[in-house]
């Protein structure tokens, strides 16, 4: 693998998170076998993306939908995106349901949508904003190490093996810059 042709040159660490604006969550759920489930978790500050949480897998929907749900109650999102292509729009609806019925959560706001953007493309462009924008905790390669060696490795061109993780981040990105609309705009968790 060629480092040197890596996308994303380098992300911002923190060690102390400040008080979040709103704590999001991005979900891209698995359509294949080799694909991922990508849920993160952050919070935003000063347009600023201090993630939380990286749920990314390949389980399946019968253990992602749950986990999902409890992840999500955990750190307390209350503005969710869940793309519906490949089956997201009936995984975003049993999360609503377990977030309602088994953790009593119904300030958690999920909201569904249709990625029409090329994934190719989105990724490339919003490249530098995750590296500016988007802060992970000093201790993310140890958290969650496949996602950290598929994103370190993520090539500027060519073929990558795994996009999904790319895919998620700039997912985030684009709840930051108004590009993709939470469930809800709602202040942060208390």
């Amino acid at each position: 693998i060629d480092l040197q042709g890596s996308l994303y040159k380098g992300f911002k660490t923190y060690k102390y998170a400040p008080e979040f604006e709103g704590i999001y969550n991005y979900t891209d759920t698995a359509d294949t076998g080799s694909d991922y489930l990508n849920s993160i978790s952050f919070g935003k500050f000063a347009n600023q993306a201090y993630i939380l949480d990286i749920y990314y897998t390949q389980d399946p929907m019968e253990k992602t939908e749950p986990e999902t749900a409890r992840r999500m109650n955990l750190y307390g999102v209350r503005g969710a995106a869940i793309e519906s292509n490949n089956g997201g729009r009936g995984f975003a609806r049993n999360i609503i349901r377990i977030l309602k019925e088994k953790f009593k959560n119904s300030k958690c706001k999920v909201k569904w949508f249709h990625q029409s953007k090329n994934k190719n493309s989105r990724i490339l462009t919003n490249a530098n904003n995750v590296m500016e924008d988007v802060l992970m905790p000093e201790d993310w390669k140890e958290r969650w190490p496949e996602f950290y060696e598929h994103i370190i490795h993520y090539q500027a061109s060519g073929k990558n093996e795994h996009d999904d993780c790319a895919d998620g981040i700039t997912g985030v990105v684009e709840i930051l810059v108004g590009d993709v609309k939470v469930g809800s705009s709602i202040s942060v968790f208390k």
